[in-house]
């Protein structure tokens, strides 16, 4: 992940602990590979390594550790969660953040791009290329998401 990026994070983490669920190891990323049955992407692998969960920038990320200031609920049970209401084709979908009108935001596996399903129209948008593209645009305040 760019410098820039992971630097601006860790002002956050600096500036507020409690926004963060803490770094997992690389054991507890791999199991939750195996119950999604995804191969996650290194970006957000990385970003689980190293803090967890938590408030980039204006987004939440969903991790596996609850933040104390933030509501970050696992990604593993949400993407378990969505895909039962999600439509056919979103069976590998794997939720990385929950926007303020409870739609998914995340990737539909093998895709990266980081998508949001509108569950009341029932469609897609893409918001990013990338997991780094959308800390990015989080941290910049790009993503027209409401948390």
């Amino acid at each position: 992940m760019k410098i820039e990026i992971l630097n601006a994070i860790d002002e956050e983490v600096e500036m507020c602990p409690e926004a963060f669920g803490g770094p997992l190891n690389i054991e507890e990323v791999n199991q939750a590979e195996d119950e999604l049955k995804v191969k996650l992407p290194e970006d957000f692998k990385e970003f689980l390594l190293r803090y967890g969960s938590g408030a980039a920038g204006e987004a939440i990320i969903l991790g596996l550790k609850e933040a104390e200031f933030v509501a970050t609920p696992s990604f593993v049970e949400k993407s378990l969660h969505f895909r039962k209401v999600l439509p056919k084709g979103y069976e590998n979908f794997t939720a990385i953040g929950i926007d303020g009108a409870g739609n998914p935001v995340g990737f539909n596996f093998p895709n990266t791009e980081i998508i949001t399903f509108d569950l009341n129209f029932g469609g897609n948008k893409i918001i990013a290329e990338s997991f780094e593209e959308y800390l990015e645009k989080a941290i910049r305040e790009e993503l027209n998401i409401h948390f």
